[in-house]
């Protein structure tokens, strides 16, 4: 077999591999959907100034009796683009907004907890009449919910996403931009979607301590949120020289290892529940 022959053979080995891979991926998010292999965990979210518990992030996690744990940076992408992700969304909805109800039900009355969304759902459904139809069913202060969209997602669509987002605020339900600093939305973007808040990507947080630049965009980006009146969220904390840094530079809120991974509902409510 000549040297072409060889090679076209080994690409067309290489997408049947990955077009089976994809396919399995399908199957498993199918199979979880039906037989309840997601989850979901929460990580806690702290005050800076005043080291008090604010909140938690709702995180989705899958875990196949076959495959074992299936990351989310894995299905996630995959729902959402073969559509799954409306499915998986809607669940994700219900689970979070039951679990939150649980967790002003033990007394903890003064969090928010933060769902992330897809720029697919805002596209492709009523996200707005689904999560209100919820809140109002369950007697949920919208104001204990926050929303958050990567800011890769938001530049995708921003017209029906600034729409959607607008509504949302109107009924006191926050919304955040997250991964800050990945993507390339403008500042003139943020002042247009009138954001209440970003969360600073775990990947400058990494390199807060010895990377200069990181440093110097940390620094930048809490400036300019409170100069916008926006509230700032650092995520990916995994170390106190981190934590002490993005203190001292004005970050309101802190995520991370350092202070407490994703449990469960159970656990976190053994662990902050007050009645």
């Amino acid at each position: 077999m000549n040297t072409h022959a060889s090679q076209a053979v080994a690409v067309n080995n290489m997408q049947v591999r990955t077009s089976s891979k994809m396919d399995n991926l399908t199957t498993i998010i199918e199979d979880a959907l039906q037989n309840r292999h997601f989850s979901m965990v929460y990580q806690p979210l702290f005050s800076m100034q005043t080291s008090k518990l604010v909140g938690f992030e709702a995180l989705v996690r899958c875990q196949s009796p076959q495959f074992g744990f299936i990351s989310p940076d894995k299905f996630i992408p995959h729902a959402e683009q073969n559509g799954q992700i409306i499915e998986l969304g809607d669940w994700i909805f219900k689970q979070v907004l039951l679990d939150l109800k649980r967790f002003l039900q033990y007394g903890l009355k003064d969090i928010t907890v933060s769902i992330n969304v897809s720029a697919v759902q805002i596209a492709e459904t009523n996200i707005f009449e689904q999560i209100m139809t919820l809140v109002k069913k369950l007697d949920i202060p919208t104001r204990c919910i926050k929303l958050e969209l990567t800011e890769t997602a938001l530049i995708k669509n921003p017209q029906v996403i600034a729409k959607v987002f607008q509504a949302f605020q109107q009924e006191g339900i926050q919304v955040w931009v997250d991964d800050f600093g990945t993507g390339f939305a403008s500042l003139s973007l943020l002042r247009e979607f009138k954001i209440n808040g970003l969360k600073i990507d775990k990947s400058f947080v990494d390199g807060i301590a010895t990377c200069n630049e990181d440093f110097t965009l940390c620094s930048a980006i809490i400036a300019m949120a409170q100069r916008l009146g926006m509230h700032i969220v650092a995520e990916g904390i995994e170390d106190e020289t981190q934590l002490q840094i993005l203190n001292q530079l004005g970050c309101d809120t802190a995520q991370g290892y350092l202070l407490g991974r994703p449990v469960s509902i159970d656990e976190n409510l053994r662990r902050w529940g007050r009645s």
